[in-house]
């Protein structure tokens, strides 16, 4: 259902331990990049092999993901990093260091629209504690229905709503939340808009008109 209006996961600081969270987002469009070409050479792997200095990511998430430990072999960064499967593709990898993880699960927050439909899309979520600091974070890695920026069969605002009724079910008081992927929406489509409303939107990419997004609370 629809929150109520003053409903936000918007906050500021409370004056506690500041914390930084390095986060990646990444659809691996595998059918083309692993299925047509093999892994291109280790492409993607080099790709975050290279943006891992001089600050490791904390938390990557991929989207199209049929193999992450592929991906991450490829990084040379198996043995650093725990790595989830989820539902539809979706993939999310931690660094062993400096989170342990509390809980996983995953939950459909949307269908693709008759015209372009490939299935139900989901939220894969984790809760995880920073080791040095004691801080929970709760981080959601979403790929997002077709077609683009129409937020699927039952629209960008009914999907925007879906997932912040899972955030509410399953986050915690005190939770850092964090939401990324590959929204297959852009950044005025009524689903970026609406989870805009009660979250801060940190980052929009390039590709595609802008449909890959990290917002947090």
């Amino acid at each position: 259902g629809e929150p109520a209006q003053d409903w936000s996961l918007r906050c500021s600081a409370d004056g506690g331990q500041a914390l930084q969270v390095k986060v990646m987002t990444y659809n691996l469009f595998w059918w083309n990049l692993f299925g047509r070409r093999g892994g291109n050479g280790g492409s993607a792997g080099r790709l975050i092999a290279g943006n891992s200095q001089p600050q490791k990511f904390d938390i990557m998430a991929f989207q199209e993901c049929e193999g992450v430990s592929w991906v991450l072999g490829d990084a040379g960064l198996m043995g650093e990093y725990a790595a989830l499967t989820g539902p539809h593709a979706l993939c999310i990898a931690y660094l062993r260091s400096s989170w342990n993880l509390l809980a996983d699960s995953s939950q459909n927050v949307a269908e693709d629209r008759a015209d372009e439909w490939y299935g139900t899309r989901a939220a894969m979520w984790v809760r995880m504690q920073h080791t040095q600091t004691g801080q929970v974070v709760f981080f959601i890695n979403h790929h997002g229905p077709l077609p683009v920026h129409s937020g699927g069969r039952c629209g960008g605002e009914a999907t925007a709503f879906n997932i912040l009724e899972l955030i509410a079910q399953q986050a915690r008081e005190g939770d850092v939340v964090m939401l990324t992927g590959d929204f297959n929406a852009g950044p005025d489509s009524e689903t970026v808009r609406s989870l805009s409303q009660r979250m801060h939107k940190v980052y929009t990419g390039n590709s595609f008109g802008g449909v890959d997004h990290v917002l947090s609370s």
